[in-house]
């Protein structure tokens, strides 16, 4: 009787072993510790037609990216604008018109800054470049994010970005 007793609780013991190694081992969530930012890469308008676009609705924050976007591209010299928006902080990669002087480029800077200032009163800090290097590396985080990739993911890109860029205008 004792045999059959300890075969059963072996028996029992490596089942119960076996069902627990066997169990999903779970991940915890992301900590996102920044606010989430808000992108839209905003290109100049070409005579390409476009593709068919997706049927859901823009969210709330791609909505303000496109809008402070635009509002940089009203402004007279510049070519093409991209935007990332995280917390109340802007930065902007301009792309300026081929025959613009750089003397003219502080001036559309300062410009630009007012119209996004303008277009939305809870921005604090305005950063902006024309380096075509940063906005090549702004267009593929804006990018990166647009394919679903986690904002998380472009955390050191972003502070990176920013400490390349002086701020234009940072108020309280």
């Amino acid at each position: 009787m004792k045999k059959i007793l300890v075969i059963f609780s072996t028996l029992v013991l490596i089942f119960a072993l076996a069902l627990s190694g066997c169990s999903v081992n779970r991940k915890p969530a992301p900590n996102n510790q920044s606010p989430p930012a808000k992108i839209t890469p905003n290109t100049p308008n070409t005579q390409t037609p476009t593709p068919a676009r997706d049927t859901t609705p823009a969210s709330p924050a791609h909505t303000q990216a496109s809008k402070l976007a635009q509002a940089a591209e009203d402004v007279d010299g510049v070519k093409a604008a991209t935007v990332v928006i995280t917390g109340s902080t802007v930065l902007v990669g301009l792309e300026t018109e081929p025959d613009i002087e750089d003397n003219k480029t502080e001036e559309i800077k300062d410009k630009v800054t007012e119209k996004i200032k303008k277009a939305d009163n809870s921005i604090k800090t305005v950063s902006i470049t024309t380096d075509p290097n940063l906005i090549t590396r702004l267009k593929k985080v804006a990018e990166g994010i647009k394919d679903g990739k986690p904002i998380s993911s472009f955390t050191d890109e972003l502070a990176e970005i920013t400490r390349r860029i002086a701020p234009k205008t940072n108020t309280e």
